[in-house]
């Protein structure tokens, strides 16, 4: 019984934030561990509330890319990404609907290391190394799977009240 009202209490939530437009998590969706290095960071120093922040919303943004391209729904990315990263992976998204199959990421963590703060604290760079499980979907079974380290390197900028994602390109 208790288990039930929290499922109803979950779909509910999710409901409310889908028509109110806000970012929603989940219940069962892990929280993505992020920890930030900000002390090479120029030409100036990262503020902790900043630093909060970003590793909140950076989380945030890896819990909404793996729901996206897991339930091939483009919607989910403009809860944290703008410019080319939502382009990019809009993109995915839509490939992924032609071929009917579907990108699933168990999230192991991130460890960034932040490169560029701007002088005005309206943008940060950062180089990520990401822990990732990617699973290829057909019809929501796993036909593939491969465990990486994939470093990342980004662009956060501020958004109207929040941090995004702008740029996420992987390092070959």
């Amino acid at each position: 019984m208790k288990q039930r009202l929290l499922i109803l209490a979950a779909v509910i939530l999710v409901f409310i934030g889908t028509v109110v437009g806000k970012a929603v998590l989940y219940a069962a969706d892990p929280v993505a561990s992020v920890t930030l290095n900000a002390a090479n960071a120029q030409p100036r120093q990262v503020e902790d509330l900043t630093e909060k922040a970003i590793v909140r919303e950076y989380g945030a943004a890896w819990q909404n890319l793996s729901r996206a391209l897991k339930e091939n729904n483009a919607s989910l990315l403009d809860q944290s990404f703008v410019g080319a990263a939502h382009q990019t992976f809009r993109k995915q998204i839509e490939e992924q609907k032609a071929a009917g199959i579907a990108t699933n990421y168990v999230d192991k963590g991130h460890k960034l290391d932040v490169l560029f703060y701007s002088p005005e604290g309206s943008a940060l760079q950062f180089r990520d190394t990401a822990t990732l499980e990617v699973q290829l979907l057909e019809n929501g079974k796993v036909i593939h799977t491969e465990q990486l380290q994939q470093q990342y390197v980004g662009l956060m900028t501020v958004y109207g009240d929040r941090w995004r994602v702008r740029i996420l390109q992987p390092v070959k």
